[in-house]
């Protein structure tokens, strides 16, 4: 990325330095347009995290890890566009079953995933480097809040941001929103308003896997492998109710990592540190000692993530997120788009959808540019 390229005034500005926002950045330069990207964060990624000990260390997915190449056309593009690589999620050996009353059975292997289960080697993060990477044209804006869109009378938007420098106003040709829609519609204001009817739409639409929480264990070696254990186990005990081999692709970086199934509210409650206590004795418990010594741990509760969060996600969800409303009304039809998981027209919640997003606002971005220069009122 150029980080010495200042976006003009007439640039294409985007809310949110998540998968959707940075490639819409991406094909937005494809067409020769300038860009502002604005983040609230102090990383890009969204809900794409990878993290390690150390920088020597491979990155471990404490967001989406996995991609399937075989259902996701558009990842599966983009991943062979920027070069990456894949590797299979390791499935080799016996499931693990904790019941309720903590005993645990031992199955002769691993139910296999079909389409099969494939992890970037680098972690989930390497697809959003490899587009950050590419970028020439757009300026990234870090730890800075868009808290009002205006349409500007002279033609374009006014976005006001809370930033390093206190508040900021920037002016762009347009906009791009990549925000789930509850923070869409809890953060920012719009002059003139949407219609309350659409961001009460928005409220009551769960973002996905805002409400859980990821733990990770890193070891020397994958001692599990050894055991004739594929890493895989369920439980319905917890506080892990999931967990997954997530050792590199080479197996010489090792880890396991569980989704946890302790409720936001209860995990509150209950603490940081005494949910790795118990997750790390729910791991000895299935898996041996060697477990109860790890090189380092992580804990990743999203519900607690202001920046992908609010309260309302606090709440269990129960159904997979369906297509949000994103077709806004005069003005702004035509000025100011929607682009995200949630607001993808397939695979909502996932990163797939999150690129379909980006894609869709791309057609649509294009089709105003063609309309406006045929429009009779254009200047010749």
């Amino acid at each position: 990325m150029n980080t010495s390229f200042q976006a003009p005034s007439d640039a294409v500005v985007i809310v949110g330095a998540g998968l959707a926002g940075l490639l819409s950045a991406y094909l937005l330069e494809q067409q020769g347009q300038t860009v502002l990207l604005i983040e609230s964060r102090d990383r890009m990624g969204g809900r794409v995290l990878s993290d390690a000990a150390t920088t020597a260390e491979p990155f471990i997915d404490l967001g989406p890890s996995w991609v399937w190449p075989g259902m996701n056309e558009r990842l599966s593009k983009w991943t062979d566009t920027l070069g990456l690589q894949l590797f299979p999620q390791y499935q080799h050996g016996a499931a693990v079953l904790e019941t309720q009353d903590h005993q645990v059975r031992r199955y002769a292997a691993t139910y296999a995933q079909e389409p099969e289960s494939q992890r970037w080697v680098g972690g989930a993060i390497a697809l959003l480097n490899g587009l950050l990477d590419r970028l020439q044209r757009t300026q990234l804006l870090l730890n800075t809040q868009v808290t009002l869109i205006q349409h500007a009378t002279e033609g374009g938007v006014i976005l006001t941001a809370q930033g390093p420098q206190g508040e900021q106003q920037r002016r762009g040709a347009s906009v791009i929103v990549t925000l789930p829609p509850r923070l869409l519609a809890e953060r920012i204001r719009w002059e003139p308003a949407l219609p309350s009817s659409l961001t009460a739409q928005w409220q009551s639409a769960p973002t996905w896997m805002a409400g859980q929480a990821k733990f990770v264990a890193a070891y020397k070696t994958p001692f599990w492998r050894e055991a004739g254990l594929s890493g895989y186990a369920s439980s319905r005990a917890g506080p892990l109710v999931e967990i997954h081999d997530a050792s590199d692709e080479s197996g010489r970086s090792a880890a396991l990592f569980g989704f946890v199934g302790v409720p936001a509210q209860w995990r509150v409650k209950m603490g940081e540190a005494e949910l790795i206590q118990r997750s790390l004795k729910q791991l000895t418990h299935l898996f041996g000692p060697q477990a109860a010594q790890p090189e380092w741990v992580k804990l990743k509760d999203w519900a607690q993530d202001r920046h992908t969060a609010t309260a309302a996600d606090a709440l269990p969800v129960n159904n997979h997120p369906t297509q949000q409303p994103r077709n806004l009304p005069a003005p702004w039809k035509g000025l100011a788009y929607l682009a995200g998981s949630e607001f993808a027209d397939d695979f909502n919640g996932y990163l797939e959808g999150a690129a379909r997003s980006a894609e869709l606002v791309l057609r649509e971005w294009v089709a105003q540019q063609g309309a406006q220069r045929t429009s009779p009122s254009a200047p010749c």
